[in-house]
């Protein structure tokens, strides 16, 4: 059964599911939907176009799917999609697309965004994603499957950050953090060693760590001479570990722009 606080305002046109749960001072804008088995706390504001999935629990003052953060904006039209089971906690914030990436800001599956979070336009989160409290993602970055934000980073706009990718607390990143490894700092942001903890607890054999942990070697701490050719040069022997293809894959690929970021190879 399906509960609207009194002080909940709901337009007419949103489509809620079966056992939703609105609370009070909660406002959902026309063309909302809402699946399944979403809880919303006190104050959370749900605006035009937004699509959620099935069992989402959203806490008090969340904002979701608001206009853009851009400047001069020519059409504030566009979508935030989010999937199932997703945690969303106190006070975070995720603004829908803009016609400048696609008009759609996109959360995955099972993810969890800690108190104070911002989600920038046009983003892409892949599933299973934690991100700490007050860690800030600017628009258009994409975050793959796995990865762990610790509290108060903040990104660049177009970055991506690898799946399995763990990133310490204020941590500034300013280009595309390859997968499996741990990284910190600011201006810049560096690998500091390979995410070994959070791959055995993703169920990855020995075998994989290992070889991941060789090529880590190979790339950070017994690197001579260019990045991009040592890259290129370990792809061409076809390693047989698909982690591994993967990683160096996701390097060359942001090799391709000066910067080191992938997704803003692709703006134009």
């Amino acid at each position: 059964m399906t509960e609207i606080a009194p002080t909940a305002t709901v337009d007419k046109t949103a489509q809620l599911g079966q056992n939703v749960t609105i609370g009070p001072g909660c406002v959902i804008e026309k063309e909302v939907v809402i699946g399944d088995d979403c809880t919303l706390r006190a104050n959370v504001m749900v605006c035009e176009g937004t699509i959620m999935g099935r069992y989402n629990r959203i806490f008090a003052n969340c904002v979701l799917g608001d206009e853009p953060q851009i400047l001069n904006l020519e059409n504030p039209k566009a979508q935030l999609i989010i999937g199932d089971h997703n945690t969303i906690r106190e006070n975070v914030t995720i603004n829908r697309g803009s016609p400048h990436g696609g008009g759609r800001t996109v959360v995955g599956n099972n993810n969890l965004l800690m108190i104070g979070t911002h989600l920038g336009h046009d983003c892409l989160l892949e599933d299973n994603i934690v991100i700490s409290n007050y860690t800030q993602i600017g628009g258009h970055c994409k975050i793959e499957r796995n990865a762990w934000l610790s509290s108060i980073c903040g990104t660049h706009q177009f970055v991506t950050i690898g799946k399995y990718t763990y990133v310490a607390g204020l941590s500034g990143v300013t280009c595309d953090m390859p997968p499996f490894m741990r990284v910190s700092g600011a201006y810049p942001c560096e690998v500091r060693g390979l995410n070994a903890i959070g791959l055995q607890r993703g169920g990855f054999s020995e075998d994989s760590i290992k070889a991941l942990n060789q090529i880590y070697r190979r790339l950070y701490r017994h690197r001579q001479g260019s990045h991009v050719n040592l890259v290129s040069e370990i792809l061409c022997q076809n390693p047989e570990d698909e982690n591994v293809r993967y990683l160096l894959e996701f390097l060359l690929r942001s090799f391709q722009h000066r910067f080191g970021r992938y997704q803003e190879s692709l703006r134009h």
